[in-house]
C-alpha cells in the first residue's frame, strides 16, 4: 500500500509531498507526515484538543495548521495522533475546525528524531486534481 506522503531533500530542509482524496484527508496526511519526521510511533490516544484556524488561502491555512500543531507539541506537550477535522473552502476565507486526539509527550524528555522549527511558505503549493488534492511543504529544520 502506498503512503499518502513522501519526503524529499531540500538543501538544509526537508520537504514532503502529500496526497488526499479530500481537503480534510490532505491536511490530516500532512500532519501525519510532520509527526513521522519528529517522533517514532506513539502508543495511545488518551487526550483530545479542539482546534480552529482561519486563513485567506488554502496554502496559508496549511502552513498555519502545521505550525499550530508544532506549537501545541512543544508548548503543551501534546502529540497529535488522529485528526477529526473539517475544512471549509469559502471564497472569502478558509477554515479548519475539529478535534485532534493524542497523547502526552514531553519532547524535552523523550527522543525526537529531528527538530522541526516550522512549516514554511517556500515552494508551498496546494493543488486540486482528478484524484483529489496534492500539496508540497518545506519544513525548516
Amino acid at each position: 500500500m502506498m503512503e499518502d506522503f513522501e519526503f524529499f531533500e531540500h538543501t538544509a530542509d526537508v520537504g514532503v509531498r502529500v496526497t488526499g482524496k479530500t481537503l480534510n484527508e490532505l491536511f490530516a496526511n500532512s500532519s501525519k507526515a510532520l509527526f513521522k519526521l519528529l517522533v517514532d510511533s506513539p502508543l495511545k490516544q488518551n487526550k483530545k484538543r479542539e482546534i480552529q484556524l482561519e486563513a485567506q488561502t488554502l496554502e496559508e491555512l496549511l502552513v498555519n495548521w502545521l505550525n499550530e500543531l508544532l506549537s501545541i507539541f512543544f508548548a503543551e506537550k501534546f502529540l497529535p495522533l488522529e485528526y477529526n477535522i473539517r475544512i471549509e473552502d469559502n471564497p472569502q476565507s478558509k477554515n479548519i475546525r475539529g478535534v485532534i486526539l493524542g497523547e502526552e509527550f514531553n519532547p524535552y524528555e523523550n527522543k525526537i528524531n529531528m527538530e522541526i522549527k516550522a512549516a514554511t511558505y517556500h515552494n508551498l503549493r496546494v493543488e486540486h486534481n482528478r484524484d483529489g488534492y496534492t500539496a508540497e511543504v518545506i519544513f525548516d529544520v
